[in-house]
């Protein structure tokens, strides 16, 4: 809607179907959805994501990626540091340990940031979200190696997010109508002179 663009068919099916399979992913208790403080979190978060790919969709391919990563970056660590105040959390105290691990994060946090970034000049929002939705079946996999066990339906719901990727990328060819193949034939004979 904000871009004025509708995704194909394909994109939508795989829409619906990471749309559920994050459902099942994120593992409803007894088959029913409950919003707690959590799950509104996460659905907030959605939507400032969603903003974020329709935003870089939007102006990737005429500003410098560098230079919008390193505004979208200073941003999330301002606005994370403000948080400190209303959740009452104190600064932890000095650790080499946490002065590596936080650089290494805020490195990798870069790299990231400007390869989805420069990614999204070619790539659709819709693509990108569907791309993005995968992110949490790497992150089960993660836990499975380090020994988590997800259940059934949350296994199920990272196969639907893999093929919802594989299915949007999927081409509907539409069929020549007769009428078109035969008006097609006759201009090639005109050309070629038969």
């Amino acid at each position: 809607l904000v871009l004025g663009r509708r995704p194909g068919l394909m994109p939508s099916l795989g829409i619906g179907l990471a749309f559920v399979g994050l459902v099942l992913l994120a593992g409803p208790q007894a088959g029913s959805l409950h919003m707690s403080e959590g799950e509104l979190v996460t659905l907030f978060s959605a939507i400032a994501i969603a903003g974020e790919i329709i935003l870089i969709s939007r102006f990737a391919g005429r500003v410098d990626v560098r230079r919008v990563t390193v505004v979208q970056l200073a941003t999330a660590s301002v606005l994370a540091f403000m948080m400190m105040l209303p959740t009452q959390e104190s600064v932890p105290d000095f650790s080499w340990l946490l002065l590596s691990s936080a650089i290494g994060l805020g490195l990798m946090s870069a790299v990231i940031q400007v390869a989805m970034n420069w990614a999204q000049k070619s790539v659709s929002p819709t693509r990108a979200t569907l791309i993005y939705a995968g992110e949490p079946v790497w992150a089960g996999l993660v836990g499975r190696i380090a020994g988590e066990r997800l259940p059934g339906l949350a296994l199920l719901g990272g196969l639907l997010i893999v093929i919802a990727v594989v299915i949007s990328e999927l081409r509907v060819r539409r069929r020549p109508e007769p009428a078109d193949t035969e008006l097609a034939q006759n201009e090639r004979q005109l050309k070629t002179g038969l």
